[in-house]
């Protein structure tokens, strides 16, 4: 194996730096806020700051999909199966695990790798993505806000309050679980969060969207225009799909996922793309996959 991967690591300062200064923008705009953006209670709290009136637009604008008049009932199902704890999670994950297969089956993507290569640059999206995130959610959750209430709690109404009234007094806002019952009975919906802050499924969403749009733009050369235009599309398709999913849900504000999630996204995959990182764990993983085979056939 040679000893620098192009599709996986390309060295360069330049842009590891703009990405990571465009991180810290975003992060620190949303800080800009101060506690006001952590611990509002009310509706006219929201008006205080222009993240915050961001915020209180992009949620009336997306919650209004789960309005049940007969041009909206699809979409809203639709988005109730993709908040569902078990199904949702189910749904969202072979999605993506199948976007990716479609992907990586492209003889011109990671061009002449093995099925074994491809598997561990997967595994390595996986592993490494999860690690950074979680690990700076942690740091941002700690020491940013560590208590952030999502919308469907300050709007006050949520699975945990259900004796509530789906539509809130205080604004034309609705409830996944008040809306269709059977969402409720088959097993309660992510639309609640006390820790709103960072988006962590908006930051998993788009760490995977960024590493298979740098592996597809790094093997453009060997792919059609079309074809490489309609890859980016689906991947972006979804990994934007399932973010505002969250949104619409009221499980998250708006800038939970793009002063948060975005900006995880942007310092996992600018460190594990323009320095060596994620290329030597796809090395290390690959190795271990290729020494798990050759011990499997040596057994009689």
């Amino acid at each position: 194996m040679p000893s620098n991967i192009p599709e996986l690591y390309q060295f360069n300062i330049k842009r590891l730096v703009i990405f990571i200064v465009l991180a810290l923008i975003l992060v620190g705009s949303w800080c800009l806020c101060g506690s006001q953006c952590c611990t509002f209670k009310h509706d006219h709290s929201l008006q205080t700051s222009i993240w915050n009136r961001i915020d209180l637009i992009a949620f009336r604008f997306f919650n209004q999909w789960l309005l049940t008049q007969e041009n909206h009932t699809l979409i809203a199902r639709i988005f109730v199966t993709i908040n569902s704890i078990v199904i949702g999670e189910l749904i969202v994950n072979s999605i993506l695990l199948a976007v990716t297969y479609f992907i990586f089956s492209s003889k011109y993507v990671l061009q002449n790798r093995t099925r074994a290569f491809k598997l561990s640059v997967l595994l390595a999206i996986i592993i490494y993505g999860m690690a950074g995130q979680m690990l700076l959610s942690k740091l941002s959750r700690d020491y940013l806000c560590p208590k952030r209430p999502s919308p469907s709690v300050v709007f006050r109404f949520s699975t945990v309050s259900l004796e509530n009234q789906a539509i809130s007094s205080s604004s034309n806002t609705f409830t996944m679980d008040r809306l269709f019952e059977e969402a409720k009975k088959r097993d309660l919906v992510k639309e609640i969060a006390h820790d709103s802050w960072p988006g962590e499924h908006a930051a998993t969403n788009l760490i995977w969207s960024l590493f298979m749009s740098t592996i597809i733009s790094r093997s453009s050369k060997s792919l059609s225009q079309v074809k490489c235009f309609f890859m980016h599309t689906i991947v972006w398709f979804f990994a934007i799909l399932f973010s505002i999913a969250r949104l619409v849900s009221g499980a998250h504000w708006l800038s939970d996922c793009l002063a948060g999630g975005f900006s995880e996204a942007l310092i996992v995959v600018a460190i594990g793309i323009y320095t060596p990182v994620f290329q030597i764990i796809t090395k290390v993983i690959h190795k271990l996959i290729n020494r798990s085979d050759s011990d499997g056939k040596k057994l009689p």
